[in-house]
């Protein structure tokens, strides 16, 4: 079986300050060689969960943000 999904991203999460599950909004972290992305209670700010992706830095990875680059300078 291959692979089924490439990200999920979370509409909601448990907020342990306001006891209830929240909307998250999320909070990008840049750091060398990797993304850690913050996802905040929509209604405190608080901290609810991380996500950090590193990057690709094989031939291929860089050739795929290289064109994803180019397509959106086109559209």
């Amino acid at each position: 079986m291959g692979q089924q999904f490439n990200a999920l991203k979370a509409t909601e999460l448990y907020c342990p300050t306001c006891r209830v599950s929240q909307p998250v909004r999320e909070r990008a972290v840049e750091s060398a060689g990797s993304r850690t992305v913050e996802l905040l209670c929509f209604r405190c700010r608080t901290v609810v969960g991380t996500h950090t992706t590193t990057e690709d830095r094989s031939f291929s990875g860089r050739l795929a943000r290289f064109a994803g680059r180019l397509l959106r300078g086109l559209g």
